[in-house]
């Protein structure tokens, strides 16, 4: 933060510049060249089968949980790919490869894929620049649909296995931000690759939509980047963790899971 110069007459002046750097340190605003938010199509009707949960009710603060739908330059036109995050099955037993040929399948994720060994280096998504834009016109699953655009000059971190490392928050009854979700964490770091992102190439995901007695305002966060602000509704426990500071579950939710 700038220092605020000690003389009267520059008092004011020095306020209005810190007020300022601290809203700039959160790269809350969309850039004006920014692109048009691309339709998003779904070609997959899950009906009745949703391998997401996005159905079920969500009362405590919960995992986050966004995937990779799409991963490349900007389009105007977005189809989602669920393969992204979830590999073919693999051949039935009994399969015989010299009477029927498997088609190949190469997943595009691997190319923004490095192994947890690798070497090379680049800036993380919590100290990077990321454009964060939500389309609350369309519902897609449950979900409304998320753009992440890289806004360095240089390749970033964005990643880690199959997750993108945000999380929504929400205004609580005394107007302040805090979160309702928490990132996933892997039990186990080993084994585990980043993905990265080229300078102004895009990640399409989805941000789920909750449902409660508390209308608030929400944003999606990425390190010090936020979305514009939208409205929704949650239940108010969502602001709380489900497990004590040891770690167990609180005895609340025990007993909400044994009806």
């Amino acid at each position: 933060m700038k220092k605020i110069i000690h003389i009267s007459f520059f008092c004011l002046l020095g306020l209005f510049s810190c007020n300022s750097e601290k809203t700039d340190t959160n790269n809350n605003l969309e850039k004006p060249n920014s692109k048009a938010f691309p339709v998003v199509i779904d070609t997959i009707d899950f009906g009745g089968f949703d391998y997401y949960g996005n159905k079920d009710e969500i009362t405590w603060q919960s995992t986050a949980n966004y995937h990779f739908f799409y991963i490349g330059p900007h389009r105007d036109t977005l189809i989602i790919n669920h393969r992204l995050s979830y590999s073919p099955p693999p051949p039935p037993p009994n399969f015989d490869s010299s009477k029927h040929k498997v088609p190949e399948y190469i997943n595009p994720l691997e190319s923004y894929y490095l192994d947890w060994l690798e070497e090379r280096n680049y800036q993380r998504w919590d100290s990077a620049k990321i454009e964060i834009k939500i389309d609350t016109t369309t519902i897609i699953n449950n979900s409304y649909p998320v753009v992440l655009t890289n806004n360095e000059s240089d390749t970033i971190f964005i990643g880690y296995g199959h997750y993108i490392p945000i999380i929504m928050e929400a205004k609580d009854s005394i107007g302040v931000w805090q979160p309702i979700q928490e990132q996933f964490v892997y039990t186990c770091g080993n084994g585990v690759g980043s993905i990265i992102l080229p300078p102004e190439e895009i990640i399409l995901t989805s941000a789920r939509i909750f449902k409660g007695t508390y209308q608030t305002n929400l944003r999606l966060t990425i390190g010090n980047n936020s979305s514009k602000e939208f409205k929704g509704s949650i239940h108010y426990r969502q602001f709380e963790s489900m497990f004590t500071e040891q770690g167990d579950y609180k005895e609340e939710y025990k007993k909400e899971m044994k009806k």
